[in-house]
């Protein structure tokens, strides 16, 4: 394991109306990787009505569509990359500018979709419908935390949705993972 620090010179940060990515290219003697990465900030600040969310210390209203990437053809896995691509493509048909991922971890390619098309991401934890104890806990936390982990170098996802309906998290009872007292689930 290497970590590297690299200096950008007059960043330009990933927004919704300015989606900046930077290619990025990493090669050692024997081999090479190409990637790329944006740079941007997400906060909660004080304005004149209240806690507002600062995307690269801005006041950004965030509005957009629950998507459960459904395809007619495929269901839950697109058919091909232009179906993975169409609910991120149509946010800005409607003047939106956020999708909200409803409980499914999509590939990799419909994030880069996001990425590229400056589309915000509000990332849902998948749940655990029916059933749920304090023995499905642990595995609820561990693909919680492979999910960001999986997920975590996207600029265009701002939020991890922990819970999203009333029926998985009243078992987060008891610490570190308890709801009640303000614990997280990772």
């Amino acid at each position: 394991r290497c970590e590297v620090s690299i200096f950008v010179a007059r960043a330009t940060a990933w927004s919704p109306s300015e989606p900046y990515l930077y290619d990025l290219k990493v090669s050692t003697p024997t081999d090479a990787v190409t990637s790329y990465f944006g740079l941007r900030t997400f906060a909660l600040g004080d304005g004149p009505k209240g806690r507002r969310p600062l995307l690269n210390g801005n006041f950004t209203f965030l509005a957009g569509f629950l998507d459960q990437s459904w395809w007619p053809d495929g269901q839950y896995t697109a058919p091909t990359d232009e179906a993975l691509a169409f609910d991120v493509e149509a946010v800005a048909t409607f003047g939106l500018n956020m999708i909200r991922l409803h409980q499914k971890v999509n590939p990799e390619r419909w994030y880069w979709h996001a990425d590229r098309l400056g589309v915000v991401v509000f990332q849902d934890m998948v749940q655990k419908y029916g059933r749920a104890s304090k023995a499905t806990v642990p595995l609820f936390v561990s693909d919680a935390a492979a999910m960001v982990h999986g997920r975590r170098n996207h600029p265009s996802i701002l939020q991890w949705t922990a819970f999203n309906e009333g029926d998985c998290w009243e078992v987060f009872d008891t610490p570190p993972h308890d709801v009640a007292g303000g614990g997280a689930p990772l």
